[in-house]
């Protein structure tokens, strides 16, 4: 499923029968086998080339799903303050969007589109809540448009659909923090304070975190 959603944010025209489609080779376009899109192991076995090509994979693909994995063990042996199937949305489209966003500084929409879609049939959120916090944020972003990118706009305004209204205000809240520090030691170690930060892979890690830890701090 990641590799899939990952391909897939990639795509730059998206029709619906792409959704139908088998995944293609990211080079040559080629249809792969069902051998060549067992997550982690065709990857190991190819030795992160494409056996059609022989172009050599990105580690993104690897990274990915190996990450994919963490929900097994959550949903096994933690107890989530969300139910399990929008953790999974959550941390399966986050995890997608951190990586895209490290590579890119942007957001796909279409994919935003269908976690959007896929959020309203999974869970019943607060449409109320949803519309005053994502009126909130787009008055921020008017104001400040050049401290954040619409993408994350967009997605902390699902997020506030999806999640808790507690754990929302902590998502945004260790989001920034984790964000400010890194962006610090980018200022002051690498002498790179003009360098523009991708802001989604910090939404990821502390979603995790308040997963991780929501017993002692939710």
């Amino acid at each position: 499923m990641f590799s899939y959603l990952y391909q897939l944010c990639h795509v730059q025209s998206l029709k619906l029968d792409y959704l139908l489609l088998r995944s293609r080779c990211d080079y040559c376009q080629q249809q792969l086998k069902f051998i060549n899109i067992i997550p982690i192991l065709s990857y190991m076995i190819q030795r992160g080339k494409t056996r059609c090509c022989n172009h050599k994979l990105s580690c993104f693909y690897i990274i990915g799903e190996l990450l994919a994995l963490f929900p097994a063990f959550t949903t096994t042996y933690m107890t989530l303050y969300v139910n399990d199937a929008t953790f999974l949305l959550i941390y399966l489209f986050l995890l997608i969007f951190s990586i895209y966003d490290i590579q890119t500084l942007t957001l796909p929409v279409h994919v935003i589109i269908i976690f959007i879609f896929c959020g309203t049939f999974i869970t019943h959120g607060n449409l109320y809540t949803c519309l005053y916090i994502a009126t909130l944020l787009h008055l921020f972003y008017f104001i400040f448009y050049q401290a954040i990118g619409y993408g994350d706009i967009l997605l902390f305004s699902i997020l506030s659909y999806l999640l808790p209204y507690t754990m929302f205000g902590l998502t945004i809240l260790v989001t920034f923090l984790i964000a400010g520090v890194f962006a610090f030691v980018c200022m002051v170690v690498f002498h790179q304070a003009n360098r523009k930060i991708p802001l989604v892979p910090f939404i990821f890690i502390a979603f995790n975190f308040l997963i991780i830890f929501n017993e002692s701090l939710i």
